[in-house]
């Protein structure tokens, strides 16, 4: 079966419901399983790049392979502090260059790795869990401008902090005790003060503008028999400013399409096989192929566009 989104809402785009595995097997520490991921990325020549949490490193995956290359941290999962380890690493992006950075969650710290090398340098944070602006605790999510600033949540601390190339210390955007459960965010697009946070606690999808105390919008309805959101987490956006999300704990993908406050299922789990149970990362490829993220098996699901 497919789900349709209407042509005046969200330009026509649909998904086969049947998904493919394209990462992942079972559970585990193998180059062929994941363990507990947490964020995907797919680049321009549509390699994933997973944040392979439990695991304490981020796998690299070419299109058509059975195994994972591991391109930061320990392949065999050790855990640690210095340039070579990560700690549950939870998020990571590219910047225009190829440098890949990733959000080492238990090291407090923002790493960046230049192409081809797993030694990491620190652009952000100290390791220190402090609310100092030279530090982060517990961050989770990082989002890059065109300048290459960085965006971080630092959810420890319930703020959104900004950090500029080769600063010392962050400048914060937004603080907000609402912020103490996100996980995911995303610069609004066409805009250069805004920015989408996923508040999993809440429910709810923030549009919140810099250096104001609360949203200015509120994404938690969906047109469905579930009709609201109920932990969700991870968001992307199609090159249209729709915006996807996975609704985790109801087992499916939403999209809010833009300049509307109503969701609209576009993909769901009914005991198919692959499973798209509690999807976490979403990801689209150059032909818009949808790809989830699925915590409940480790594996990445490809549901193709038709």
């Amino acid at each position: 079966t497919t789900t349709t989104i209407p042509f005046n809402s969200c330009n026509s785009l649909r998904w086969n419901q049947t998904g493919q595995i394209v990462a992942g097997t079972t559970s585990g520490s193998s180059a062929s399983q994941l363990n507990n991921p947490s964020c995907l990325y797919i680049d321009n020549n549509n390699t994933l790049y997973i944040c392979d949490h439990d695991n304490n490193r981020v796998q690299k995956w070419i299109q058509g392979a059975t195994t994972g290359t591991t391109v930061a941290g320990d392949s065999a999962g050790t855990q640690g502090s210095t340039s070579t380890l990560l700690k549950t690493p939870i998020d990571l992006t590219f910047d225009t260059n190829g440098f890949m950075y990733v959000v080492d969650n238990g090291n407090n710290r923002v790493q960046r790795f230049a192409l081809g090398s797993t030694t990491g340098t620190t652009v952000a944070g100290t390791t220190a869990s402090t609310n100092a602006l030279t530090d982060l605790k517990q961050p989770t999510a990082i989002d890059i401008d065109n300048n290459s600033n960085l965006y971080i949540l630092d959810m420890g601390n319930t703020r959104l902090v900004e950090w500029a190339q080769n600063a010392t210390s962050g400048t914060l955007l937004i603080s907000s005790s609402t912020l103490n459960n996100d996980y995911d965010i995303l610069l609004a697009p066409n805009s250069s003060n805004q920015i989408y946070i996923s508040d999993q606690g809440a429910h709810a999808l923030y549009l919140w503008t810099f250096g104001v105390s609360t949203p200015s919008m509120t994404l938690q309805t969906v047109n469905d028999s579930h009709n609201t959101l109920n932990n969700q987490m991870g968001m992307v956006l199609d090159p249209y400013g729709n915006l996807y999300v996975a609704d985790r704990d109801n087992d499916r993908v939403v999209v809010y399409c833009a300049n509307s406050t109503v969701g609209i299922v576009v993909a769901e789990d009914n005991n198919s096989v692959p499973s798209l149970k509690k999807p976490v990362a979403l990801a689209f490829d150059s032909d818009l192929n949808l790809y989830l993220l699925s915590t409940n098996n480790g594996q990445v699901v490809k549901l193709p566009r038709i």
